[in-house]
């Protein structure tokens, strides 16, 4: 079955382990919606080398593949959205973003919090799937906005 947006469902809300895909990891994750309701969610990830992942809402599961763990939780994010829902992950944060960098070296699994003022430590690191509180998390074109308001403060002469 297809769903609107072209991703595989099913009706099953058990982790099926098919020939095809062998799942290596489960996260529990919250989602909210414009009420303030909170519902749970399971994220299923496959092999790194693969980038896929499952996402179990109630009844159905939807199954998102890309180039990378960052594409798929992106892509999970935008049905979701579509349905009026907020996932709460560190990777919806509004100052979470990782560099191209990072990126390649970890499959898309981290990235970088972006702090207003600069450190005198390291750079602070987070896995995307890691719950984050619900008043944390915005849309992914709010993510957007704020990671480019961000690089526009740091790099006044060479803005997005």
């Amino acid at each position: 079955m297809k769903n609107r947006s072209g991703q595989n469902t099913s009706d099953d809300s058990s982790v099926p382990q098919t020939k095809w895909t062998k799942w290596t990891e489960e996260i529990d994750l919250q989602t909210i919606d414009a009420a303030g309701l909170v519902h749970h969610v399971t994220i299923c990830l496959a092999d790194p080398s693969t980038a896929l992942i499952a996402l179990i809402d109630a009844h159905s599961r939807t199954e998102f593949s890309g180039t990378d763990y960052l594409d798929c939780l992106s892509q999970a994010r935008r049905q979701l959205e579509l349905d009026g829902r907020l996932l709460c992950c560190q990777g919806a944060r509004p100052n979470v973003h990782p560099s191209g960098q990072l990126r390649q070296f970890t499959n898309g699994r981290q990235a970088y919090v972006r702090h207003s003022e600069p450190r005198s430590e390291g750079a602070e690191t987070v896995d995307i799937f890691a719950p984050a509180p619900t008043e944390d998390v915005v849309t992914l074109d709010d993510q957007r906005a704020a990671i480019i308001s961000s690089w526009n403060a740091r790099h006044p002469g060479n803005q997005i």
